[in-house]
């Protein structure tokens, strides 16, 4: 990426630079842009399939995170057994579906688990075989399954900023218009049983046993990883030839809940301890905590286990409620994993799953001083003072005064939307620092102008924290129209490539200031 050459500062002396002009703004948002080496597997899988690139690094971004699922190696990455098939690749498909994806795309079953263009190749091939005649987005929408169409109309909604497991950046521009389409799409009702912040999903019939539990039946809490996707496994689960279930499912991203089945039944979660449990299930690869144990998903999980603990009288302690590893039943199953932060977890189920967010020590670097066009990259780094882990995909920075507004220092193809510069780089625990970095463009103007934008942190795109943030810097204009007075720089203008001499007597001119955008 060329970000140009950075201005150290002002100074009041005459700087001659030769700049090319500024290329007309888009009228539309880059859908896929990112340094990530993915970047260019998802584009090259996209244009060899017919699906669009943006399309599949959402479907990776929501099956493994950008990780690679394999087949075989230790138990703390076992593929999902949850949803009835090991599964492997960067998309986490079945191993029978990846092999006929990958034979679809002419590719290997090997090479499709472990190289990204080629996963994404057999993945790609895989949704044009289920949908042969489409082109856009929306029309692959519909021809996937409720529970999925759902999941990944809501992530595209809201854009991706993600790294892969090298440190590279893959961003998904928001599309908001997709969060209509994803109402409706799935029947969202409040269970009328249990508890009552869940969306009721309720699973096959013949995937539980049904039962007449009273409150003295049950004595513990199981805590579970799904080893596979939020929509798989509500698919799973109403599969009636599953034969597994769990009372409540736990969505990653934003700690939605769904329950399954009623707690007064036996769900199949736990083997020989099923009579006298609740499971709870947490979407989430055990072998990727960093990207999967967002705070929303503790939080949430916990306020639901509090509930249930209130109700059946069970003590809030590590013990009682304990993880599928750990309990006295007849399965080898390790989940949820050594990192499952059962400090933490306990902790809020003991408050009831009350969060804290809270940030401060702001600093800021950015340029004093920018050419008009001129790109640069910021920084923003922040102290979480709150009782909450930041996570790469909730934790944002917002436009402020006012907030949700269009900056003037927006870049097509790097921020997640004109109002969402950037999530925290990564994940950051209590007391830890968070560092956002974005890159911005200098608008065009006539005369050196200093703009001052104001951002916010934003968790969930919904609950806004933390101090006010500014990014100031001096815009100085980009002068087009060389004379030919000697000494200048060459001002032939041959069309669109020709450059264009910029000439700027910075301490003759007039700076004023630009109020910020009231939009």
């Amino acid at each position: 990426m060329d970000l140009g050459s950075r201005l150290a500062g002002v100074s009041c002396v005459v700087l001659a630079a030769c700049v090319s002009p500024a290329p007309p703004a888009s009228s539309t948002r880059t859908p896929l842009a990112g340094d990530s080496a993915l970047v260019a597997a998802f584009t090259t899988a996209g244009a060899r399939t017919g699906v669009p690139a943006e399309l599949l690094a959402t479907l990776a971004y929501d099956a493994t995170r950008l990780r690679v699922v394999h087949a075989t190696g230790h138990a703390s990455s076992r593929p999902s057994e949850s949803e009835g098939f090991p599964r492997a690749g960067l998309f986490a498909l079945p191993l029978a579906d990846l092999e006929r994806g990958a034979a679809l795309a002419g590719v290997t079953t090997a090479a499709a688990i472990d190289d990204a263009t080629a996963s994404a190749m057999a993945a790609g091939a895989l949704l044009h075989a289920q949908a042969p005649r489409a082109h856009t987005v929306a029309e692959f929408l519909a021809a996937l399954a409720p529970e999925q169409r759902t999941e990944l109309a809501a992530t595209l909604a809201r854009g991706i900023d993600a790294r892969d497991e090298a440190g590279g950046r893959v961003v998904v521009a928001a599309q908001p218009a997709l969060a209509l389409a994803s109402h409706g799409l799935g029947t969202a009702v409040q269970a009328l049983v249990g508890y009552t912040g869940a969306e009721w999903v309720p699973a096959s019939t013949t995937n539980y046993k049904v039962a007449a539990r009273t409150t003295s039946d049950v004595d513990h809490i199981v805590i579970h990883t799904t080893e596979g996707v939020y929509s798989g496994t509500l698919s799973w689960f109403k599969d009636p030839a599953a034969k597994v279930s769990a009372h409540y499912v736990v969505r990653s991203r934003d700690g939605h809940i769904a329950q399954m089945v009623d707690e007064k039944n036996v769900a199949w979660h736990d083997a020989c301890f099923n009579t006298r449990t609740i499971g709870i299930e947490h979407e989430a690869f055990m072998a990727h905590p960093e990207v999967w144990f967002t705070e929303a998903m503790y939080t949430e999980s916990a306020a639901l286990t509090a509930n249930i603990a209130e109700r059946y009288g069970i003590a809030k302690e590590h013990g009682p409620i304990l993880g599928h590893g750990e309990a006295p039943d007849c399965s080898d199953h390790e989940d949820p994993g050594p990192d499952w932060d059962w400090e933490h977890y306990i902790d809020l189920v003991r408050t009831g799953g009350a969060p804290k967010l809270d940030a401060d020590s702001a600093a800021v670097d950015v340029p004093a001083s920018l050419m008009a066009g001129e790109h640069a990259v910021v920084t923003v780094t922040l102290a979480n003072r709150g009782n909450t882990t930041w996570s790469v995909d909730t934790t944002r920075l917002g436009t402020a005064e006012p907030q949700d507004r269009d900056s003037e220092l927006f870049v097509d193809g790097e921020w997640i939307a004109p109002n969402r510069p950037a999530g925290v780089d990564e994940q950051v625990a209590p007391n830890g620092w968070g560092v956002f970095s974005f890159e911005i463009v200098a608008p065009d103007v006539s005369e050196p102008t200093d703009f001052d934008e104001t951002f916010q942190l934003v968790e969930g795109d919904s609950t806004w924290f933390g101090p006010e943030v500014h990014v100031a810097t001096r815009v100085m204009p980009a002068i087009t129209d060389a004379s030919s007075e000697p000494g200048g720089c060459s001002a032939t203008h041959s069309g669109s490539s020709g450059s264009a001499c910029a000439i700027l007597a910075l301490g003759a001119l007039v700076v004023r200031r630009r109020s910020r955008s009231r939009r």
